[in-house]
């Protein structure tokens, strides 16, 4: 095997330059030939005419100082002229569909012994918790009365469970 130079293969790579130049000769030619046949824009180097079948696409001149085709084109969505109207739509909409929530019933007003279950139930935990923390030498037997407390508090919760549901209630559940 010949040992491979490290510089390109000079020849050939002119040889490119030189045709990649020459095309770029006929593209100045081609401009230079369709101002002699009186045309206003270049024709592409191999083509004798603009026109195939006797039809031609004729774009017109864009001036760089002419204002956008869409004008709401800059247009925030407050600056439409339709947002009046939407407002006013969503004003009668809101007049004939008036929702009033139900006056919700005291939070702590339902059984009380239920309520001191939850109390013993979700309290005691965080209590221990804290209690732990913060007095590494608590008394065992406040320990032991807060687990009481909150077995306790669970054994009431389970037992004052509904067993079956109302018959009187006919929701299924949340209604969209």
């Amino acid at each position: 095997m010949a040992p491979r130079s490290d510089r390109p293969d000079e020849p050939v790579d002119d040889e490119r330059w030189a045709r990649i130049v020459a095309e770029l000769d006929d593209v100045d030619s081609a401009a230079d030939a369709a101002a002699s046949r009186g045309l206003d824009f270049p024709v592409a180097p191999g083509v004798d005419s603009p026109f195939r079948d006797g039809s031609r696409v004729v774009r017109p001149a864009q001036d760089d100082a002419a204002e956008p085709a869409d004008p709401l084109s800059a247009a925030t969505g407050r600056d439409w002229d339709g947002t009046s109207q939407y407002d006013e739509a969503e004003a009668s909409v809101d007049e004939q569909e008036s929702f009033v929530a139900p006056d919700p019933g005291p939070v702590l007003g339902g059984d009380p012994l239920l309520t001191m279950a939850w109390f013993a139930a979700a309290g005691v935990p965080m209590l221990l918790l804290v209690v732990l923390v913060a007095w590494r030498d608590a008394p065992a037997l406040l320990i032991q009365v807060a687990c009481v407390v909150f077995v306790l508090g669970v054994a009431v919760l389970v037992w004052r469970m509904p067993a079956r549901r109302d018959r009187q209630d006919d929701d299924d559940g949340a209604v969209v």
